[in-house]
Parts: structure tokens; sequence; C-alpha cells
């Protein structure tokens, strides 16, 4: 609900822009004063509520899943808009739910009739991040290369960044754009590979589990999104108790299956 006041009433957070935070215009970025992040936390939330099947009402449920997509599609994130779509995409392919077949093409529409006032933020076309992404990466890749093997270390990304200058404000100067280049870079082959492994058991826990994970990792190749500790801490809690769920409640139907 936050934001959605958010959204109407604080559209702009240019203002904040001289502590490091992304100038961001007319998107939804909530308290977390970043898109990317809360748009990921409504992608949990949808996959948990529409794969674990806690509500009983349907239309309340309907509302709360659909609320969820207007929010997603107002971050304007578009590295969550691809996450979301796969993990989606993936879902309808194996179950051919007609349910979740009309959120798909819903979410489609959306993004295409989204209001877009000003900013390139809100443009999807916008060229702009992608060249920074792609320098962030070219900079991680020469960070690997100083230790390939066992990666340079966590902490000390930010003094192994070439040219990076230590006095300035910037909320990402210690790590990159991506979770995965982050720990290529820090941890080196062997630590990308270990982390592999532990998000292969993360997604053979349950099902929301299987799909939070192809979510996060898609997302995370262009957004950090899996290293972020608020939304481990949501991850983790829905993994373990949809897991609790899926023990007390194996024949749970749901209305739309009725």
């Amino acid at each position: 609900m936050s934001s959605v006041f958010q959204y109407f009433f604080y559209p702009d957070l240019r203002n904040l822009s001289y502590l490091g935070w992304d100038p961001h215009l007319y998107r939804v970025f909530g308290t977390f004063l970043e898109p990317a992040v809360l748009s990921t936390v409504l992608g949990l939330f949808f996959i948990f509520i529409s794969i674990n099947r806690l509500i009983n009402r349907k239309y309340l449920e309907i509302t709360l899943l659909t609320v969820c997509l207007i929010l997603i599609a107002l971050s304007f994130s578009r590295g969550v808009y691809i996450g979301f779509a796969i993990s989606l995409g993936i879902y309808l392919w194996q179950k051919k739910n007609k349910y979740f077949s009309l959120f798909f093409a819903g979410f489609i529409v959306l993004i295409l009739l989204l209001p877009k006032p000003a900013g390139e933020g809100v443009n999807l076309l916008r060229n702009s991040t992608i060249i920074s992404r792609v320098n962030d990466y070219s900079a991680g890749i020469e960070v690997w290369k100083k230790d390939p093997i066992f990666g340079v270390g966590y902490n000390r990304i930010s003094y192994a960044k070439s040219g990076n200058n230590q006095s300035s404000i910037n909320h990402a100067k210690a790590s990159f754009h991506s979770s995965f280049l982050i720990l290529l870079a820090g941890s080196g082959i062997i630590g990308l590979v270990l982390f592999l492994f532990v998000l292969k058991g993360l997604a053979q826990i349950n099902i929301f589990s299987f799909y939070s994970v192809i979510f996060l990792s898609s997302a995370s190749l262009v957004d950090n999104l899996l290293l972020h500790p608020f939304i481990l801490f949501v991850l983790f809690t829905m993994i373990a108790y949809a897991k609790g769920e899926s023990r007390l409640a194996p024949t749970t139907i749901h209305p739309s299956d009725k």
C-alpha cells in the first residue's frame, strides 16, 4: 500500500541524488528507494501467493495478484520484467494453466499501456542503462582477471576496480550490477560454481523455490538482487513456509481449479 502512495505523492527521487541514490522519476520504488528491489519482492509475493494458494477467496486473490502485477509494471525495471516473464512463462508451459495465461497476457498489455509522463527511467527503449551495464560488466571481467580462481574478495572489489574513486558517493561502488558478476569477481570460478550448486539445491526444495530461483537468477543477470539481504530474507522465509504448507496441506484445491 505504501508503494501506491509513493507513486502518486512522491514520484520524484531526484532530490536524493546527492546521497548517491539513482534519480528515479515516475517509477514505483517504495521504501526501498530502488524499483528493482521493490518489484523483485512483489514478484516473489506473486509467485508465493499463486503457487501456495493460501487465499480461499478467489476474487481477493485475483485482486492481490493484479495489484502486484501493476506495481511490478510501474517499476519499469526491465531486468525484473524479463525474470518475471521467464518464470511465469515456464510455469504456463509446464502447467498449461489458463488462469495464469490471463495474468501473463495482462502483464504484457500493462507494460505497453503504462503511463510514461516524463524522464528517461520510464522509457523502456532507453539505452543509457544498457551502456552503463556493458561498461560495468567489462570492469567486472577486468577485476575477475586479477584472480580468476579464488577472486579478489568481496570486501576488496571496490579497491580492485580500475580507476575507482573511493571518495565518490556511490551505493554500487563496491559491487557490480549482476549478482553473478559480483560472485565471479569476489570469489572466482570456484566461488561461482559453488554458488550455482547452492542455487540448484535451493530450487529443488519445493515448487515455490523452483520458480523463485528461476525468477531471481534471471533478473540478477542485470541487477544485484540475489545478494540483497532483504530479498534473501523474504525468499528464505517464504521457502520455509511453503515447505511446511506442502506437508500440512498437500491436497489443497484452488478455487480457480474447481
